[in-house]
């Protein structure tokens, strides 16, 4: 089933429970199901780290400090930095993500890491003021919040000063783009609006990792642009270290027109017009 246009939320609770209802859905499925394969979940539970080797390098030295991982999902990425060395905590709305998360802890022996259930907008209630050397957020994360200047202000209230924040997305132009026919050929055309303020409301099957996974989900996100996020940061403490771009990405919602370029990311096939497809952001709190 295709994804197709839904009516919008008659608030912004009301959708963000309903992306609640779907990310309870697909955890196990994530975790345990044929969306494992998407994850690499027996590769990473080898010893194979999630991270891309640019997080690992723009990051730095991590060993003994604090993460605190917003939006963790089931858990891989955060478990990746411990591994790396880190002290630390996963953040999820999603019970049952959660749950997955304390699961893979406990298989893998990793006695330096908790996971806490909070909306990252109650993030600083959840964690009792607590502040950590490194937040680490992304893949996929803040098209999920409605307020990219919330989301900063919480950040800000959870970083050390002199931490880092630390940031890997996909591109505002690789989600506004689509593939579509032109004159026989296949182009990337604009399907969404980056300046739109309201959610983008669809319903539909499968997800990012697991495309037959029967469940019909109704889902709203919201779009991001460059200047909303290094703005809101800037506003609220932060000092923008890097904004990077690359040719990769960490999904592939495209499978005609993206090839694997390593594990856990994708490219442009060969002969395309390459264009940002990720990017990351590291930034210091001063």
């Amino acid at each position: 089933m295709e994804w197709i246009p839904a009516p919008l939320p008659n608030s912004i609770e009301e959708g963000i429970k309903e992306n609640l209802i779907s990310w309870d859905q697909l955890a196990n499925s994530h975790a345990q199901g044929k969306g494992s394969e998407f994850y690499r979940i027996d590769n990473w539970l080898s010893g194979e780290t999630t991270l891309a080797p640019w997080e690992i390098r723009e990051i730095g030295a991590i060993s003994g400090k604090t993460l605190l991982h917003l939006q963790c999902h089931i858990g891989t990425d955060t478990l990746s930095w411990s591994r790396e060395g880190a002290i630390v905590t996963g953040l999820d709305f999603s019970t049952n993500s959660i749950k997955e998360a304390e699961r893979f802890a406990e298989l893998m022996g990793i006695r330096n890491s908790r996971f806490v259930i909070s909306r990252v907008q109650d993030a600083v209630e959840s964690l009792d003021g607590e502040k950590f050397d490194v937040l680490y957020t992304g893949k996929g994360a803040l098209c999920w919040l409605p307020d990219i200047e919330e989301w900063a202000t919480v950040c800000s209230k959870l970083v050390k000063q002199g931490g880092i924040l630390y940031l890997e997305e996909s591109t505002p132009m690789f989600n506004a783009l689509t593939p579509m026919k032109f004159q026989k050929e296949t182009v990337f055309g604009l399907k969404y609006d980056l300046f739109n303020k309201n959610p983008v409301s669809e319903i539909g099957q499968g997800s990012y990792a697991d495309p037959n996974w029967p469940g019909k989900m109704r889902i709203h996100t919201w779009e991001y642009t460059y200047g909303g996020i290094i703005n809101a940061l800037v506003r609220n403490g932060f000092r923008i270290e890097h904004l990077n771009e690359r040719d990769e990405v960490f999904f592939n919602p495209h499978p005609e027109n993206l090839v694997k370029s390593r594990s856990n990311y994708w490219s442009l096939k060969e002969n395309s017009l390459k264009f940002p497809l990720s990017f990351s952001i590291k930034a210091t709190r001063i």
